[in-house]
């Protein structure tokens, strides 16, 4: 009887089979774990950019044309706080409602990222 054994050549193909496999997955991993972070980087910016809108619409607006700039870590926020210029159904114009815009840019890897979230304030809705 003849034994019939793995050649030399088909052994190294399925090890290179086997490789590529490994290769393909370790990079599927890696990826994933990279979309993580950003997602997880991108929802705390978005909190803080949540935070700011509402500490500044309960801050008097002195300057309507202030901007503030705050760096915390590697990512800058921007406040910018303009006043609107709307009219009521009766044409006349509202006065005191101001239009509050933050917007956060920080580097993901070689890429810059942003994010902006806006509201409206009306101070007097807010004065006792």
């Amino acid at each position: 009887m003849k034994r019939r054994g793995f050649t030399l050549l088909e052994t190294l193909l399925a090890l290179i089979v086997f490789s590529m496999a490994v290769v393909a997955l370790v990079e599927a991993v890696h990826q994933l774990g990279k979309q993580t972070l950003l997602r997880r980087r991108e929802a705390t910016v978005q909190e803080r950019i949540r935070s700011l809108l509402l500490e500044q619409t309960r801050t008097p607006v002195p300057n309507p044309k202030e901007e503030i700039k705050l760096k915390e870590g590697d990512t800058t926020y921007t406040i910018r706080r303009s006043k609107l210029e709307l009219s009521d159904r009766d044409g006349q114009a509202v006065q005191g409602l101001f239009e509050i815009r933050v917007t956060a840019e920080w580097l993901e890897g070689r890429e810059l990222q942003q994010a902006t979230a806006e509201t409206w304030v009306f101070p007097p809705l807010f004065e006792p």
